[in-house]
């Protein structure tokens, strides 16, 4: 393009004159708008030398204004090469035919990013006086959007009309307006029986058999969207009319508004369904259950009896397995013989439990028969039932009384005493049957806790759940009770041990699910004790006490499992509650009492905190080491009030140094598994806080590694709550329960612990070594403190400092010190005033105080 009309302006000139011609600003409405300026001087290597560009360029177009006018950029070269020619030439024509301004055809322009856009642009051509051309003014708009919209609206169009035309469903379209057919595909000329010209200017009452203004009404609310779905009768060119179902909606097609209708013929299933509507009415009046099934024995159709006997409606039911109605306590015995009754095409009769809507079971005396097709195969079931609920009501009530529980239903212990007396007297003398019957002893875990901190009624509900998912894997010939409190029992008669195994592991999966009491979701683990008769008994009460002793093994061992009676639980049961009852008076009898483990500054030898540790005086055996009365502790459940104490103890003694030490100090207490299991928890220990009157940054709570890894999901929720509290977080024995650290990451923490198992060998054992310099430096990354624990030697802290360890704990530096020992050094130290050591009415904190060799 050559555009040498008028000398040249000088480059980057600013837009000093204004057109001739007023621009129409609704140009502007669809889009962005970029203005350029260029000069009607070509250069030898820019024949369009752009001398003004709006700042907007770099937005739109992400070039610079400066590069354009500079020529760093070329304007020509933005250009899209199919479009060149055609601009240049609209250029051409418009200086040639003297125009001031003109509009080109929409071009397309390359953006710095390769990416290309479309531009509507209208150009006015300033002139001097003599009418020669000084220099073009573009406003060029963005219209890419809507050049996008246009083609994807004609390949809309195009698909639509290919799935229209090829559509086996009947279909057609209708100009809401006129009531006009518009057009109509082909299967619905077939199912009308018009041609497609015919069907094309055909106006819809002519096949729709409402009035005009029922026909009128309709059309305004699928127009409107108020209903898409209808339900007419259509005539069809032969004159025979045809029950119809039609979805119809509004769409826009060939710039005009239509509703899109697609047509199902209804007819025979209407017929059908009225049938079957007959049949329902016929069989509603008979006062007995009637119950049709397909002969895979899924339900079709129950009768108005059925729905006032179980309290199921036909939608509840129908399409579910009969099996859905069972209580879930019909024994094999009795599922066999009706199933192979029916295989031999015969019809059974007798009593099954079923359930009600509500959850009720029920007595019902039942014929099931088989109704053949002419193949002679089950083509469906039919199946009559009386209630006999009055009748089993009235012998029920009779038995509650003396041998049931009232809030389950279940029985009773006197119940279970009668029924293995009878045993025993059966089986007196035939040890070592090759059938086995075992006697098993559950009792819920952790109930008391959740009856005390939750409420009684809450604990009722438990219980409550504990038997109904017990009567799950009973049958009719197990006998199941519940002993009292939060025990049951369960005497069962087993063919063989593979059989019993199987069934104790469904069992222990009904005590593994979670149970949902209102607002909170607990774990519902079970203890179960198995004491296989009569070899492990020769009597009722020796049966019951055995079984126990065995519950009371599978509690021990923790988790949900059982275990079986042997002898020598007898010599452990009897120690075990001696010791238990020794620990429970220890919490009462002001037994307990607080160490303090000095935590020091590694560079400077100062105390710069403290773990509080519980020691226990007991008065006849001296100080009990606590790897002896913890773990019973957490057996027995005893931990969560002893923890609860140590806390409250740490935070008074923190309280108390907050007004006699020169600097703040900071206490580390551990925290129990236990106390994650409590729904309480973290509000208990918000109470103790309160209560105290404690600064809650002043405490730092450690839950060890290996709890924190086997209780993720439910510990990691409750640590983000403990840390909303104020508190400080630390994760003790780090590197001894395989973190996740993609876990790690995601914790709310502030200390890692190394645990003494990698300090011990320091500097010599290269693999914890090792171990230690990585816990350290990812500490360090993620904005942690590292202490290390165990230190018992000077090489061992100068491992530790050299490699960026800040703080440990050890014996190298201070045993656990009763609170006067403890206070007698910060005296000497000059952090606790004269006179206030060992008078503070509670312990543990932290203190700064300096340790030498």
């Amino acid at each position: 393009m050559n555009n040498n009309y008028k000398g040249q302006q000088p480059a980057g000139a600013a837009m000093d004159k204004q057109p001739s011609a007023v621009i129409d600003a609704s140009l502007f409405d669809t889009g962005s708008v970029a203005i350029f300026k260029w000069s009607t001087l070509s250069q030898p290597d820019n024949p369009w030398p752009v001398i003004y560009a709006s700042q907007n360029v770099k937005e739109i177009f992400g070039y610079q204004p400066e590069d354009l006018i500079s020529g760093k950029v070329r304007f020509i070269d933005l250009l899209h090469p199919e479009d060149l020619a055609r601009v240049e030439d609209e250029v051409n024509r418009a200086v040639e035919s003297g125009e001031s301004h003109f509009k080109h055809a929409d071009y397309r322009i390359y953006c710095r990013d390769c990416s290309v856009r479309w531009v509507m642009d209208y150009t006015m051509i300033q002139r001097d006086q003599n009418g020669h051309p000084e220099c073009f003014i573009g406003y060029l708009i963005d219209v890419t959007e809507r050049k996008t919209q246009e083609a994807d609206l004609v390949e809309s169009e195009q698909r639509y009309r290919a799935l229209f035309e090829g559509s086996q469903v009947v279909e057609f379209l209708l100009d809401p307006a006129t009531g006009l057919i518009v057009d109509a595909n082909q299967a619905a000329c077939t199912f009308y029986g018009y041609s497609r010209a015919d069907m094309k200017k055909m106006h819809i009452n002519r096949i729709n058999t409402l009035s005009h203004e029922q026909l009128k009404q309709a059309i305004t609310e699928a127009e409107d969207g108020g209903q898409s779905h209808f339900v007419f009768k259509h005539r069809l060119s032969d004159g025979s009319v045809r029950d119809v179902e039609v979805h119809s909606g509004l769409i826009r097609y060939q710039g005009r508004e239509l509703l899109y209708s697609i047509v199902h013929d209804i007819t025979d299933r209407l017929e059908a369904e009225r049938d079957l509507i007959k049949l329902s009415n016929a069989l509603d009046q008979s006062g007995s259950i009637v119950m049709l099934t397909d002969s895979s024995h899924k339900i079709e159709f129950v009768n108005r009896q059925f729905t006032r006997v179980t309290g199921f409606n036909s939608q509840d039911v129908v399409g579910e397995h009969v099996d859905f109605l069972s209580a879930g306590r019909t024994s094999y015995e009795v599922r066999s013989k009706l199933s192979e009754s029916l295989k031999q095409r015969k019809s059974w009769h007798g009593e099954l439990l079923c359930r009600r809507k509500n959850g009720e079971v029920y007595w019902s005396s039942m014929s099931v028969s088989p109704v053949m097709d002419g193949d002679d195969e089950i083509s469906c079931v039919v199946a009559v039932a009386e209630d006999l609920t009055e009748q089993r009501e009235t012998d029920r009530k009779i038995q509650q009384l003396a041998f049931f529980d009232p809030t389950t239903g279940l029985g009773n212990r006197q119940y279970l005493l009668d029924a293995l007396d009878k045993f025993f007297i059966q089986h007196a003398g035939h040890r070592n049957r090759p059938d086995r019957t075992a006697l098993i002893y559950i009792d819920l875990d952790d109930f008391k806790r959740i009856n005390d901190s939750l409420g009684h009624e809450m604990g009722d509900r438990l219980i409550k759940t504990a038997a109904h998912r017990l009567k799950v894997v009973v049958s009719d010939q197990d006998i199941l009770v519940r002993l009292g409190g939060d025990e049951f029992a369960i005497l069962k008669h087993f063919e063989s041990d593979l059989i019993m195994d199987h069934w104790l592991e469904q069992l222990v999966h009904q005590f593994i699910r979670t149970v949902k009491l209102g607002p909170h979701t607990l774990n519902m683990f079970a203890s179960i004790g198995i004491a296989m008769l009569p070899d492990d008994a020769s009597d009722t009460g020796t049966g019951l006490r055995n079984a126990e002793l065995a519950m009371y093994r599978a509690k021990k061992a923790k988790g949900c499992g059982y275990q079986f009676f042997s002898e020598e639980l007898n010599h452990q049961a009897v120690d075990r509650l001696h010791k238990e009852m020794k620990l429970r008076n220890a919490l009462t009898d002001n037994e307990l009492e607080l160490y303090y483990q000095p935590k020091v500054h590694l560079d400077t030898g100062k105390v710069m905190g403290v773990e509080a540790l519980v020691r226990w005086h007991d008065p006849e055996n001296g100080m009990i080491p606590p790897g002896e009365f913890i773990p019973l502790a957490e057996e027995t459940g005893l931990i969560l009030p002893m923890s609860e104490w140590i806390l409250e103890q740490a935070c008074y003694q923190v309280v108390s140094w907050q007004q006699s030490l020169s600097m703040p100090l900071k206490m580390a207490v551990n925290l129990s598994v236990r106390q994650f299991q409590d729904p309480l928890f973290v509000q208990n220990v918000a109470d103790i806080l309160r209560k105290t009157g404690v600064n809650p940054a002043l405490i730092e709570l450690e839950i060890t590694e290996s709890m924190l890894m086997e209780n993720m999901d439910t510990v990691l929720p409750m640590l983000d709550e403990l840390k909303q509290l104020g508190v400080s977080l630390a994760i003790d024995d780090f590197g001894t329960g395989y973190s996740s650290l993609a876990y790690l990451k995601k914790m709310p923490i502030d200390v890692l612990k190394v645990d003494r198992a990698f300090v011990q060998d320091l500097p010599h054992d290269q693999n914890d070594c090792a171990i230690t310099r990585a816990v350290i430096l990812m500490a360090q990354q993620l904005g942690l403190n590292v202490v290390a624990e165990g230190i018992e030697d000077l090489t061992q802290a100068e491992f530790l400092t050299d490699n960026g360890c800040q703080l440990g704990q050890g014996f190298y530096f201070s045993r656990p010190l009763r609170l006067d020992d403890l206070e007698s050094l910060l005296a000497d130290s000059g952090l606790l005033a004269a006179g206030s050591a060992g008078q503070s009415g509670h312990m543990g904190s932290d203190c700064e105080l300096e340790l030498t060799d």
